[in-house]
């Protein structure tokens, strides 16, 4: 009784000092964040077509004619930082690693919303070139034709996302709901949609330039939906950098208002120093044909069109991409900038913790997320030990096998487990069996060595015993050798669930599959959507589960165990 009060004393001194850090935010003093120099301008940017302004000034500045040198502040620093998702650019402008970036619309709205209006939209950049593509056995054009089918999308509430759903809502057509009688929309990486169009694995995709254009040219994809009235990519930052960088800022727009409109008035040059520019980013020879194919549907404009910011802004509360309103004219405003909320985003509230926990209890997401990871936890284990119990074996009686199996099994034991995810993509797809197939060998080699190590560390005098009194071949296993080894097997067995489950998180995070979505994908879409507390929520139910599993499964056999065979009192 006093332990169980000391624990309930514990949790609740301890969530009270998190609620405590939580509302003073210390994430701002407690930082290893560098410290950029005055004169230094320091800009994000993504390696697409529909970034063109950020690649072609680089471009230029490695030829010899850098275009911003004449148009900053003389001294100035300018730095590019490389970005793969407009998540990942909009963390390091609010932590400010960044002062600016190029980025899509659905990001630095939801940075806005979730760090409260720390961020500000500057300048436009790219309208247009998006578009739904369909593979060439697929022959339906309107949105209730896609009802049994999937959509890829590149990444969860992107811009490509919001407009996929949106469409689909507008026109009545429910999406993710059932797979038969329903549209399946799925976020699913760029390259991860080439691939899958290639193999066959999938029918559509709502995609940006360059995507659209391999997807027609290298997959033998067709249009379905041009999307050309919508807001790509703008230019943004933060209300820190405007308070100390104000004019480097509006120097670097200036300039980036003008290479805008050399752009647009040198378009074959343009194009051939893109080129040149993907090529240096992809560290490949970009084909010249997809920038040709893709330039003429981009329009490349510095202005911030309200109308369709607000067009994009509904649409994004019509499919409920975005948590709530947003009023576009703050986000526009560079003059009344609020420096007194610090909101960093590291250390969110409990009490917020407790509310999303609530939400996604009462909606059964959470519930839907947890039987998905649980189903493929115990399948992908189960298929491990059935696999591994045998080898083990093996091992244990042949020094050959030794030699040879048992090295393989211990280099891939070493192998991080997410290793195994891109491999599984190809030879499986978005599958189920690409999910099972890195909890496997996540968990199998180690299953399998803990096997051997148990039958090996048998005292020989128990063999000599039980042959003494006559037992032989399938009595002397079953009888003797295998209940000797029995805690150590178990011991590996309890290791081997703790390395399925890492392997299944780390898949889980790294990719979507088709069949479901689970904890780790729902981790990983909390980091996407910058809510934090959805993130900590998360892992804290990661956490709870390692933690039943520990003390109410695992725990009782192992002592048991352990007593049956006198190791322990």
């Amino acid at each position: 009784m006093k332990r169980t009060f000391f624990y309930i004393f514990f949790v609740a001194v301890f969530l009270g000092i998190l609620e405590f850090v939580g509302r003073c935010d210390f994430g701002e003093g407690f930082s290893l964040r560098k410290t950029s120099a005055a004169d230094e301008l320091r800009v994000g940017y993504f390696p697409n077509i529909t970034h063109a302004q950020a690649l072609i000034a680089q471009q230029m500045e490695r030829e010899g004619r850098s275009w911003y040198a004449s148009r900053l502040p003389a001294g100035t620093k300018l730095s590019w930082q490389l970005y793969n998702a407009g998540p990942s650019a909009m963390e390091g402008l609010t932590i400010d690693s960044i002062d600016l970036t190029y980025v899509g619309p659905s990001p630095a709205i939801n940075a806005f919303l979730r760090r409260d209006g720390a961020v500000r939209l500057i300048a436009g950049s790219a309208e247009g070139g998006a578009a739904l593509v369909a593979s060439a056995n697929f022959v339906g054009q309107q949105p209730k034709d896609f009802i049994g089918h999937r959509i890829a999308t590149p990444q969860l509430g992107n811009t490509q996302d919001v407009a996929c759903r949106a469409w689909l809502s507008k026109n009545n057509v429910p999406f993710n709901r059932g797979e038969t009688d329903s549209v399946q929309v799925v976020p699913t990486k760029n390259p991860d949609q080439l691939a899958l169009f290639k193999s066959g694995d999938l029918e559509a995709a709502w995609t940006v330039e360059p995507w659209v254009s391999r997807l027609e040219l290298e997959a033998k994809a067709h249009l379905v939906k041009e999307d050309f009235d919508s807001v790509t990519t703008v230019l943004a930052t933060s209300t820190q950098s405007l308070a100390k960088r104000r004019n480097l800022i509006d120097a670097f727009v200036k300039g980036h208002n003008e290479l805008t409109a050399w752009i647009n008035a040198h378009p074959d040059e343009a194009k051939a120093i893109l080129q040149r520019a993907l090529s240096r980013e992809t560290h490949s020879d970009f084909p010249e044909i997809i920038v040709r194919n893709a330039f003429p549907r981009i329009v490349f404009t510095e202005k911030l069109d309200r109308r369709l910011l607000n067009d994009y802004v509904a649409a994004g509360l019509d499919c409920g991409a975005l948590p709530s309103v947003v009023d576009v004219e703050k986000m526009l405003d560079t003059t009344h900038l609020d420096l007194s909320k610090k909101d960093s985003g590291v250390f969110p509230l409990p009490s917020e913790i407790a509310v999303f926990l609530w939400e996604s209890v009462k909606d059964l997401s959470l519930f839907s997320a947890l039987l998905v990871t649980m189903r493929r936890l115990f399948v992908g284990y189960l298929i491990g030990f059935a696999i591994a119990l045998p080898m083990g074996l093996l091992l244990s009686q042949s020094a050959f096998v030794r030699n040879t199996l048992g090295v393989l099994a211990l280099a891939f034991q070493g192998l991080p487990s997410v290793c195994w995810v891109p491999i599984s993509l190809v030879i499986f797809g978005q599958d189920e069996w690409a999910i099972l197939t890195v909890v496997v060998m996540g968990s199998v080699w180690s299953l399998m060595l803990a096997t051997e190590n148990g039958i090996r560390s048998v005292p020989p005098l128990y063999l000599r015993a039980a042959a003494t009194m006559g037992s032989k071949r399938f009595h002397l296993w079953t009888r003797v050798m295998f209940p000797a080894a029995l805690p150590l097997i178990f011991s590996g067995m309890k290791q081997g669930w703790a390395f399925a489950w890492r392997s299944l998180m780390s898949a889980e995070i790294y990719v979507y599959i088709f069949s479901g979505i689970g904890l780790g994908w729902m981790l990983n879409a909390g980091r996407e959507e910058m809510n934090v507390a959805k993130v900590y929520g998360v892992m804290l139910v990661i956490i709870v589960i390692g933690l039943v599993m520990e003390r109410l499964c695992f725990a009782p056999i192992e002592r048991f165990l352990r007593e049956r065979w006198g190791l322990e009192k």
